[in-house]
């Protein structure tokens, strides 16, 4: 009967308390980290298009840059970031009207462009936590003109090879030596 009454004593509220915070303890551990970890890992990610933004900020036909702001709308979907898809939004609205065939309102359009990317960046690093002004943004860039020489022949290249496969060009062909009679069959002299 001892046994029975060892048991009998009874388990009081402050055992089960501490019977449950054994049990619940690591649980709850487990599921802050989940917390903390999801929170660093979104965080992390709104880096990332931020920064593959800067990155590409002088290069803004770059897939990183435009891949980057296809993201802004689905990381930065908390109202507290309401400034930055605000100008986002207003930033995509210019890049779809481009003036084509006006070469005065292209000059204002890349003015404009450049302003209201710069405006996107500064509210992107304030709601990040930089400290980073407009005019800094837009400044502190390397662009070296050997990549905008690239780009241009890039560009240069690609719309002329477009064109001959469409049938609207074809590949120019000048003859420079015309070879002799004796030349042109072969013959050695």
């Amino acid at each position: 009967m001892e046994a029975k009454e060892i048991i009998s004593v009874g388990i009081t509220i402050s055992d089960w308390l501490m019977i449950l915070a054994v049990i619940s303890g690591p649980v709850i551990a487990v599921q802050i980290q989940k917390y903390i970890d999801g929170k660093s890992e979104t965080r992390n990610r709104r880096l990332k298009v931020f920064s593959d933004l800067m990155i590409t900020r002088a290069s803004t036909m770059d897939v990183q840059h435009v891949s980057a702001l296809n993201m802004i709308g689905l990381e930065f979907n908390e109202k507290k970031y309401g400034k930055v898809v605000n100008a986002w939004e207003i930033y995509l609205d210019h890049l779809r009207s481009f003036p084509n065939n006006d070469k005065t309102m292209e000059t204002v359009w890349n003015s404009r462009t450049s302003e209201l990317l710069s405006d996107l960046l500064f509210k992107m690093s304030d709601s990040l936590g930089f400290g980073f002004d407009k005019a800094h943004i837009m400044k502190t860039i390397y662009n070296p003109r050997a990549f905008e020489r690239r780009d241009f022949e890039t560009d240069i290249i690609r719309h002329n090879l477009a064109d001959v496969f469409l049938n609207n060009a074809s590949i120019p062909i000048a003859v420079t030596i015309v070879p002799s009679d004796d030349e042109a069959l072969g013959n050695k002299k």
